[in-house]
């Protein structure tokens, strides 16, 4: 029983990387590959960019439900379901030669990436002391988010280089399809490697008591202070990760002729950057007293601010590689900002009490996907729309179109982020330090003292 411990926390460390291997797929696919994906598969930008929605749809999906299962039969039972679709999803996509098997494989992928990270919180919850709980789990969300990274920069520069060509996969342009067989195969041994060892540690009981209740989906809805915060949410969080995941590499190399590879770096940089933020905006919340609509507002802006210089960019065909660059940077602003959910939650579990508060995350984090997915059709739509047949050089008029529709998305955003209330208790800590500082301000000695207290006693 000792040596049980040691296993569950091997299988948690298994779990993250899998976390990681899924942000791979989820980010590289088509962001990434865009082009190459079109010439080979000698098919339109919607069928493209249909590739990342199909996951994305999936993903969200699975996000209203994820949490439930866990809660039902635990984590690792259901990690090692959703890796068995992960790996298998994994080894069928390079192999694929057709669209309806390319989106099959990308709906397996997206059904088992959804268990990796509800799964491995979970765990480490149950298995690491509270005390080390949140040091853990950051390190996990790293882990993970390096997928995103090596998912541009170090998989295009992997494809580029690789003088690898497999006569069954079929491919006509770069490595690519070698390139993903190589992820896959890695993801199936790391896949392999948790199931056997899930198979060391005893079943847990399932909990029959765990159930869905839609009656929290009700209530949850019927409170209209979450509308606000969604639809801020929701749309900050999809007009950054549709650049991130879709397009955002393609434009750059389209538009202002950026060569490919700093293209690919420009997003990998965009995906530390997402990165690192949320641990710094949530430690400088809590340095003004965890205010945080205050940061959202800033986001918003200059989510507003980005989309609409670029929709003017694109609107004069400014289209010099150094204008390209500065576009680079706003995109860089952009993923600084859209790493929220540790301002957003604790407001949502403010808004909704205990016993719907996950819930509302969960809508809230399926919410996310479901954006990105619808973008990334549209923006498909568009691209083949104002492109004459054939061609993987995009319009102007095609970019223009989508940076219109995000400009209109990122208004909304701004608006509705005006809406969204501090938290009760950030209110009841503000007005009760304002209280102390006009009833003695004096005497400051005195009032530091009083602030002091009463800010470490949570009032």
């Amino acid at each position: 029983m000792k040596k049980l411990p040691i296993v569950e926390i091997i299988l948690v460390i298994l779990g993250s990387v899998l976390y990681f291997a899924a942000n791979i797929q989820r980010v590289a696919v088509p962001g990434a590959v865009f082009d190459l994906l079109q010439n080979d598969l000698h098919t339109t930008a919607q069928s493209v960019a249909d590739l990342g929605s199909y996951f994305m749809y999936i993903y969200a999906a699975s996000q209203l439900v994820i949490g439930v299962l866990i809660a039902r039969y635990g984590g690792f039972r259901v990690v090692t379901f959703g890796s068995i679709l992960f790996f298998v999803g994994s080894l069928l996509f390079p192999f694929s030669q057709t669209l309806p098997l390319l989106y099959f494989s990308r709906v397996l992928i997206g059904l088992g990436s959804a268990t990796f990270y509800l799964g491995m919180i979970n765990e480490t919850r149950r298995i690491v002391p509270k005390k080390n709980f949140g040091v853990i789990l950051s390190l996990i969300l790293l882990v993970g988010y390096l997928g995103g990274i090596v998912a541009n920069a170090p998989l295009v520069v992997m494809i580029k280089n690789l003088n690898w060509h497999l006569p069954m996969l079929g491919s006509e342009s770069a490595c690519w399809r070698e390139s993903f067989l190589i992820v896959a195969i890695a993801t199936t041994i790391l896949s392999l490697a948790f199931i056997i060892i899930k198979c060391i540690i005893p079943k847990r009981p399932v909990d029959k008591t765990v159930h869905l209740d839609l009656e929290l989906f009700k209530e949850t809805f019927k409170n209209k202070k979450n509308y606000s915060l969604y639809a801020f949410a929701c749309f900050n969080y999809g007009l950054y990760y549709v650049v991130q995941t879709v397009w955002g590499k393609k434009f750059l190399e389209d538009f202002f002729s950026i060569p490919e590879i700093n293209s690919a770096i420009v997003l990998s940089v965009m995906g530390a950057l997402y990165a690192v933020s949320g641990s710094i905006i949530a430690f400088m919340s809590k340095a003004v007293l965890n205010r945080r609509t205050i940061f959202l507002k800033i986001s918003s802006l200059n989510t507003l601010v980005v989309f609409l210089s670029i929709l003017l960019i694109t609107c004069f065909n400014l289209k010099s590689e150094l204008v390209g660059y500065v576009v680079a940077f706003f995109f860089c602003t952009i993923s600084f900002g859209a790493s929220l959910s540790p301002l957003l939650v604790p407001l949502l579990h403010d808004y909704n009490g205990s016993r719907v508060a996950n819930t509302s995350v969960s809508i809230m984090t399926s919410g996310f996907y479901f954006v990105v997915a619808i973008l990334g059709n549209i923006s498909g739509f568009f691209l083949d729309k104002f492109t004459p047949v054939g061609s993987t050089i995009h319009t102007t008029t095609s970019y223009i179109a989508i940076f219109t529709l995000m400009s209109i998305l990122a208004i909304i955003s701004f608006i509705s982020v005006f809406k969204i209330e501090e938290s009760q208790k950030t209110l009841r800590l503000i007005n009760h330090i304002n209280y102390i500082k006009d009833k003695d301000s004096t005497d400051e000695e005195h009032w530091h003292d009083e602030y002091e207290h009463d800010l470490y006693s949570n009032v």
